[in-house]
């Protein structure tokens, strides 16, 4: 089985979805469609790719890409619109400010919590380890 994608917008949730997808087909609880579906389903999915012009678009498609593969298999709960929303945000922080745009908090998809925001700016953050982010948090509060 092959996971992953070359030009990733997701990562961890997209091979995340595809890992259960592939262990639904395992177990037999997906069914792998026949060669002439798997050609229009690839044929149908390139023919999107080819047609991408921006960052926003290609957002868009790994974004239903990866919907795709999570209705069809038990994974828990996650907004991937959210995702989407965050995703955006992340390229307009980035393109306001390449140094500034990893200081940011987002929410998490699954529970709905906000990260604290480390009070450390990320260039000069030297250590990312979690003892040193949740001493630094326990510092500011």
């Amino acid at each position: 089985m092959y996971l992953g994608m070359q030009n990733q917008i997701y990562t961890f949730n997209m091979f995340d979805c595809q890992a259960w997808y592939v262990r639904d087909v395992i177990l037999g609880k997906i069914k792998i469609p026949n060669d002439s579906e798997v050609d229009n389903d690839i044929n149908e999915w390139v023919t999107k790719e080819e047609k991408l012009e921006d960052i926003i678009q290609m957002v868009d498609f790994q974004t239903e890409y990866v919907k795709e593969l999570h209705n069809a298999s038990d994974y828990p709960k996650i907004d991937f619109e959210l995702i989407r929303k965050h995703i955006y945000d992340l390229i307009h922080h980035k393109e306001e400010d390449i140094m500034t745009y990893r200081n940011r908090s987002f929410s998490s998809p699954v529970t709905g919590t906000v990260a604290p925001i480390h009070p450390t700016p990320w260039v000069e953050a030297m250590d990312d380890s979690m003892e040193t982010f949740l001493k630094a948090n326990r510092r500011e509060s």
